[in-house]
């Protein structure tokens, strides 16, 4: 039994990975229109709340992301071989369907209030999409080497506090030394004496360190995605192939029969 994952509980499953190649092939193109739609409804409830949006312009928005889903859930259900299995894992775009319908709010504005069910679709949209950063953490240990990381960073900061005298207190330290080993460096807090100068070179190669490890991770992580896929399409087209012979073989024993029958028939 396959586990539940938090987006397939929450309802935005999207479509099971053992779905058939057209449906995986439409999800992977509407993945991209739809984080402009959760962009999108992240901004739409900003302008209302500041009422920068009037109301003619509020419902034509309303129409295109209800819209959006309608097309969306509908596509992708109707290619999906498990119709029932898909509708499950997305309940929650049937849900966005049913009660944020725009007729809905001109009806009464009381149900203007279905529209922060939209919101839900943010958090369910980035937990669909979160998988892939649990998996990049998980592989070659990269969470538990992160996590000691910031321990280290956070270690540094309250030490660079007490070495140079430009930081004044272990905050402007932490913060220092996050900046510092991401690489931004915005130069708000600069230390000024040898050591610190020293501490800080230090502390600029390991997040030189910190950055290839995460890249090198993150592009095995692809890779081997890459590979997974390649895999799995080899794997069907060899079933195939298979399928093929068990037929040719049904085949022959057919037709070596026939002319079994035919020559017992001659004599």
């Amino acid at each position: 039994m396959q586990k539940q994952t938090i987006d397939v509980v929450m309802g935005f499953g999207g479509v099971h990975p053992a779905e058939n190649d057209k449906a995986l092939k439409w999800g992977g193109y509407l993945e991209a229109p739809m984080l402009v739609v959760a962009l999108w409804i992240l901004m739409d409830w900003y302008l209302i709340s500041r009422g920068l949006m009037s109301l003619s312009e509020r419902e034509v928005f309303d129409w295109i992301v209800w819209i959006f889903f309608v097309v969306e859930t509908g596509l992708l259900t109707l290619l999906s071989t498990d119709k029932l299995r898909h509708l499950k894992r997305n309940w929650a775009n049937v849900a966005i369907i049913c009660l944020a319908f725009p007729l809905l709010f001109s009806v009464n504005e009381q149900f203007g209030v279905f529209r922060l069910i939209r919101l839900f679709f943010l958090v369910g949209f980035f937990s669909h999409n979160i998988r892939i950063v649990m998996n990049v953490l998980t592989q070659n240990h990269l969470g538990k080497t992160l996590m000691i990381s910031a321990l280290f960073i956070t270690g540094a900061g309250i030490l660079i506090a007490g070495i140079d005298p430009a930081i004044d207190t272990p905050a402007q330290g932490i913060w220092w030394a996050w900046v510092t080993v991401t690489t931004v460096g915005y130069g708000d807090v600069v230390p000024v004496s040898l050591e610190g100068r020293i501490f800080a070179s230090l502390l600029i190669l390991m997040g030189i360190c910190l950055v290839s490890l995460i890249t090198a991770n993150v592009s095995a992580y692809l890779l081997s995605k890459s590979a997974q896929k390649e895999l799995r399409y080899e794997q069907r087209e060899l079933r195939k192939l298979l399928d093929v012979e068990e037929r040719i073989e049904g085949l022959e024993k057919k037709i070596d029969a026939i002319l079994e029958e035919l020559r017992t028939n001659k004599k």
